[in-house]
């Protein structure tokens, strides 16, 4: 009976998961707030930037409060981060409601110890995006409103628009000082099989590994260090070598007559 009963409840969650699963992928966005209620200021920890990147990261067409697409807003869903009271750390939790404000979703609880505020938040939200990732989203396209009666110019209208919705994903870059860099704050990349994040800083930007085998579940691997027209990269041991990023926003990584390439990932 009791094994009967375990099936059953498995059984219940798997057509569940599967539900909530299609509905999620049945919006065609996401808008994140630029601050959350619990913050003193806008995208503090760049938790904003990073929730609307790890959205990105799992399938949604995801967008600032600020940039919302001119679209239908039943069509899309609305993200929030709630921290949750605990003795200990930080607990986070992401929620999506729709345009009813019903609760769509709601992640697992993201937990972290760390003492400094920004790393603490940082890794709870991480935590918390891992059961968002698990769901396999995959959103539709963004169907653009139109206030133009002429129906070719709001056809090119949103032509235009809809190329610039299929570029969000792409790591876009700008020339700085004779230099292109890209110009998120966060790009993700991948080399052999292995999964990055590019995090841009003050001094240029941070590249880290994701794996399981680190604490927070990122090992940072060097530094990209931008001066004037300089870029040279900093790996984890004082090494420094050569660094570039072309057109298409691979980072590249030159040590003497061999290179390094990180593909970038839509």
């Amino acid at each position: 009976m009791t094994r009967f009963l375990l099936l059953l409840t498995a059984l219940f969650l798997s057509i569940n998961f599967q539900a909530q699963q299609t509905n999620l992928s049945d919006y065609s966005y996401v808008i994140v707030p630029d601050q959350f209620d619990f913050l003193k200021s806008k995208d503090q920890f760049q938790l904003n930037s990073m929730t609307k990147f790890y959205f990105e990261k799992s399938g949604f067409n995801a967008y600032l409060a600020d940039s919302a697409p001119n679209a239908n807003r039943c069509d899309g869903l609305y993200a929030n981060v709630e921290e949750l009271k605990t003795l200990f750390g930080t607990k986070l939790q992401v929620v999506l409601r729709d345009c009813n404000d019903n609760e769509i979703y709601r992640s697992q609880e993201g937990k972290s110890k760390y003492k400094e505020f920004d790393k603490s938040y940082q890794d709870a939200l991480r935590k918390a995006f891992n059961s968002v990732e698990l769901l396999n989203v995959n959103q539709k396209e963004v169907m653009l409103l139109s206030n133009n009666s002429n129906t070719a110019k709001a056809s090119l209208i949103e032509r235009k628009q809809d190329s610039k919705i299929k570029e969000l994903k792409q790591p876009k870059v700008s020339k700085v000082s004779g230099s292109l860099l890209p110009d998120a704050k966060f790009s993700n990349y991948s080399r052999d099989g292995k999964t990055f994040l590019l995090r841009k800083t003050t001094e240029g930007y941070s590249l880290y590994e994701e794996t399981a085998n680190a604490e927070d579940g990122l090992l940072l691997r060097g530094k990209i260090i931008v001066m004037d027209n300089v870029v040279k990269y900093m790996d984890a041991s004082g090494k420094v070598s050569d660094a570039s990023f072309d057109p298409s926003g691979n980072l590249v990584i030159k040590d003497g007559s061999s290179s390094t390439i990180y593909l970038s990932v839509n």
